[in-house]
């Protein structure tokens, strides 16, 4: 049997040109100026803005001052054109799909009731009761959320093990279709977990875990993703869209 190896690096730290301007009052105020930099997600090199690997909309006002949120990499707008609403969307669906604790409480209470008060707040709650299907074994009026039902969530999930593999200096560049994500449907064998590289930054909004196998012609990494401590997902990197399809339809089979 092949052993299986997996390497530990120092993450990357995206280069990012940042100004301290003085507002009127004198207040000192931080521009990111784009800069042509390597794209964080498709490798090409292009004028980019700073992206947040995992998205500051996740995180609750009293985490506002997390080292694990400034984890950035550079990024063009191509490959930010539309996330910021992808964002929210995820936010909304992840504060729903569990039993509540203090950290999603606190968003609930405040950026995401804040979100359904807006004018796009209605199509938001559309798109989330979508998702929602009855659930008469919890009681009546109750409904479940099936997160690996809608692709916009599993999108944003791709995109953050895309972003996490260019910061622990992983495979580079992963393309979209090169990730195959889905909700934790069934546990991890042991000595899989106990084999992965396992980081714990503010752990009541997000643990991961991923192992680097770097087979050119199959398997990359293999990740584990847990939200709010109860909403776990996991994430297969391939060498290629066509290695991933392949894996999709013998799944399928």
């Amino acid at each position: 049997m092949r052993s299986l190896l997996y390497a530990r690096s120092a993450p990357i730290q995206s280069a990012i040109t940042i100004t301290i301007d003085l507002d009127r009052k004198g207040k000192a105020t931080v521009a990111h100026k784009p800069e042509w930099a390597d794209c964080g997600l498709c490798g090409e090199h292009r004028l980019t803005t700073r992206e947040h690997v995992v998205p500051k909309s996740l995180y609750a006002p009293t985490r506002s001052n997390s080292r694990f949120q400034r984890i950035i990499i550079a990024a063009c707008k191509d490959c930010n054109n539309g996330s910021a609403d992808d964002d929210a969307h995820f936010r909304f669906v992840l504060t729903l799909a569990g039993d509540t604790n203090s950290t999603v409480d606190e968003l609930w209470s405040g950026k995401v009731r804040r979100a359904l008060a807006e004018k796009d707040g209605r199509r938001r709650a559309l798109d989330v009761f979508a998702l929602m299907r009855p659930a008469p074994d919890v009681g009546p009026d109750r409904h479940r959320i099936y997160p690996a039902d809608d692709p916009r969530v599993l999108r944003s999930v791709r995109k953050i093990i895309r972003g996490l593999s260019r910061h622990h200096r992983l495979n580079y560049p992963i393309r979209d279709d090169q990730v195959l994500a889905d909700v934790q449907r069934l546990p991890l064998a042991d000595d899989l977990f106990a084999a992965m590289e396992h980081r714990s930054a503010e752990p009541d909004v997000l643990e991961y875990a991923y192992l680097h196998l770097d087979d050119p012609e199959g398997l990359l990494s293999q990740w584990w993703l847990r939200f709010f401590k109860r909403t776990s997902f996991t994430g297969l990197v391939y060498a290629s869209e066509a290695k991933r399809q392949e894996v999709v339809r013998s799944m399928a089979g």
